[in-house]
């Protein structure tokens, strides 16, 4: 969402461009941050954005083209031409410059990364080499290294002089001669420690890694538990690779998120932002879901088939049919929605299913109970009122609301042991969505709904 200073400025700026004042353009964007000049920019005409984008300073320029959305960034690339893009895409920091180049087609990547420095090649093929969900591609190797038998003034000169080239110098690596890593200090370790001290004097021999073939969400997990804001990344030697920062985390942490969100709506998840998804994309994405839960679906009415003799014995059946639908997708729902967030975080595994299970079950009484003596009551004033008249309203009345009881703890069971089962299948539980779920308890829902009412009404109603 653009913001009011962005909206005010959007009109001035193409009338500045369209003047070819660009004096006034680099003024009026300096002024800015970068996240609001990339939004500013994406605003434009593609040819506008491409003579603003040339004209910022080139120590912005890459924090800019960073902060845009990935279509645009291919869109500006092809403005700027094979030369100033090779220029644009080897100016970002190396996490940054892998995330742009992935999302490159191959045939406009690879002539890109030919053009860039050995140096800067060797680092971008090294990291494209990890799998596209690994902790390596969200690292950088631009991180400060000091040794153990340095003193602390020596370590604070190293930093002043390659500081300002790290990502980050919050925290410093101290690393052995073979490039192992040995230890981690803050910043704030060195500033208040004895110039004269040796740094393995003030080492605490203490520090959390990430493995480069980790999956990137252990990285979220990770700088959540340790509350750190930058981590180290090593391989399966030990050898320090490179660090994650926390911007890179929070993109990621973002983007689970959302993915996890779109799949407990029913769908596959997008690949890019909903704004730049095509229609063809959103048809697939979402059309495979709602096909399979249509096929799925075709069981309630094979259920129905299966009771029509009860049906036509006892129509006032069909009218609660609705509410045990609802009662049963609603209570599975909301157990899955919770379970999918609790494994998300790490906070249950398969390991605690029997204690999830028994919790389950012990909520969907107390829930079905009060759900049940609703259902209870509710058919006896609809039959007072003359809506569902039948002559064995109490009769009816205890079969919904006993169907109602058996169907909530039945939902809390489904809910919250489908993703339990999902995640030991090596599937990703939020494909356990709502939509799945409710589908799931309408069948089974129904089926329990008939089985009572043969049980309680035969010989009355049925």
């Amino acid at each position: 969402m653009k913001s009011p200073t962005i909206q005010l400025l959007e009109p001035e700026l193409v009338a500045l461009i369209e003047s070819k004042d660009y004096r006034q353009v680099r003024d009026a964007l300096a002024i800015l941050e970068p996240a609001d000049i990339a939004d500013l920019l994406e605003s434009l005409e593609i040819e506008a954005a491409g003579i603003a984008y040339r004209i910022l300073p080139r120590e912005m320029a890459s924090d800019v083209f960073s902060e845009l959305e990935q279509p645009m960034q291919e869109s500006l690339l092809d403005e700027l031409g094979d030369e100033r893009s090779a220029r644009v895409i080897e100016g970002l920091e190396p996490d940054d410059r892998v995330a742009v180049l992935d999302e490159l087609p191959v045939e406009v990547a690879t002539p890109l990364i030919a053009r860039m420095s050995p140096e800067n090649r060797r680092i971008t093929q090294a990291i494209l080499g990890y799998d596209a969900e690994s902790v390596g591609r969200l690292m950088t190797p631009d991180y400060v290294r000091i040794r153990e038998q340095w003193t602390v003034a020596h370590a604070l000169e190293h930093i002043r002089r390659y500081g300002q080239d790290a990502e980050t110098v919050h925290w410093v690596y101290v690393i052995a001669p073979d490039g192992t890593l040995i230890d981690d200090l803050h910043i704030r370790t060195l500033l208040l420690a004895d110039p004269e001290a040796k740094i393995a004097d003030i080492m605490d021999d203490q520090f959390v890694t990430l493995i480069a073939t980790d999956d990137r969400e252990e990285a979220v997990r990770a700088m959540a538990r340790y509350n750190r804001t930058a981590m180290p990344v090593v391989d399966s030697l030990g050898l320090l690779v490179g660090i994650v920062t926390a911007d890179d985390i929070a993109d990621v942490a973002e983007e689970e998120f959302t993915e996890d969100v779109q799949k407990l709506g029913g769908m596959e998840a997008l690949d890019s932002p909903y704004t730049s998804t095509s229609v063809k994309d959103m048809v697939r994405k979402r059309g495979v879901w709602l096909v399979g839960l249509f096929a799925l679906q075709l069981l309630s009415i094979g259920v129905m088939g299966i009771f029509d003799e009860q049906l036509n014995k006892a129509v006032v059946l069909a009218l609660f049919v609705p509410l045990i639908i609802a009662s049963g997708g609603n209570t599975g729902t909301q157990a899955a929605s919770l379970l999918v967030r609790a494994i998300a975080v790490e906070e249950v595994h398969i390991g605690l299913w029997w204690r999830i299970m028994r919790k389950e079950i012990l909520t969907g009484l107390i829930l079905g109970t009060v759900l049940g003596v609703m259902g209870v009551l509710t058919v006896l004033m609809l039959s007072a009122i003359g809506f569902a008249h039948t002559e064995h309203a109490h009769q009816l009345a205890m079969t919904v609301g006993g169907a109602v009881f058996v169907i909530v703890i039945w939902g809390t069971l489904i809910g919250s042991m489908l993703p339990l089962v999902m995640q030991k299948l090596g599937l990703d539980p939020a494909a356990s969505s709502a939509p799945l779920v409710a589908t799931l308890m309408d069948v089974s829902g129904l089926t329990i709904y008939f089985a009572v009412a043969i049980l309680l009404l035969s010989g009355t109603i049925l």
